[in-house]
């Protein structure tokens, strides 16, 4: 195999892996009616250092837009997961903010995530789990330049 080959075969071993991962996480989450954008954002805002985040350190944090923010949250509002509120120091900026149910689905949801991957992974010793967190833990840091020099 040439170089290119092996390149283009890794990657779409890549590809294959988030798409199995996805459709196990979609499967997981469909048993208690979220997405996986709700739950990764309902674990952003548990996650929070000041107990809320603004649309724009969603949309960041996210990797999507502040239109997608507003949609996510204006349906999570409606099933009570989360609340809308003003910044204490800038009266500009909107805050959202996690409520009691919503705190309650995260953890259900994280459970059950956390028991998802284990049953999904645990075939793989521990050797091989060290061995794919440093191999993937390069390739990280191999896009990350790429990405970063493409930038610039």
């Amino acid at each position: 195999m040439t170089d290119s080959s092996l390149e283009e075969s890794l990657y779409r071993q890549f590809l294959t892996v988030y798409v199995l991962l996805d459709d196990g996480d979609r499967r997981t989450f469909k048993k208690i009616a979220l997405t996986i954008t709700q739950y990764n954002f309902l674990r952003a805002l548990d996650n929070a250092a000041a107990d809320s985040l603004t649309v724009t350190e969603a949309a960041n944090i996210l990797l999507c837009t502040r239109g997608n923010i507003t949609r996510l949250v204006q349906r999570l509002s409606k099933s009570g997961l989360v609340r809308v509120g003003s910044d204490a120091n800038d009266q500009r900026l909107v805050r959202i903010f996690l409520t009691a149910a919503g705190k309650e689905k995260v953890a259900e949801a994280h459970q059950l995530h956390q028991a998802s991957i284990q049953r999904r992974l645990a075939a793989l010793t521990p050797a091989q789990r060290q061995q794919l967190i440093d191999l993937t833990a390069t390739a990280v840091q191999l896009l990350k330049a790429d990405l970063a020099a493409q930038s610039n």
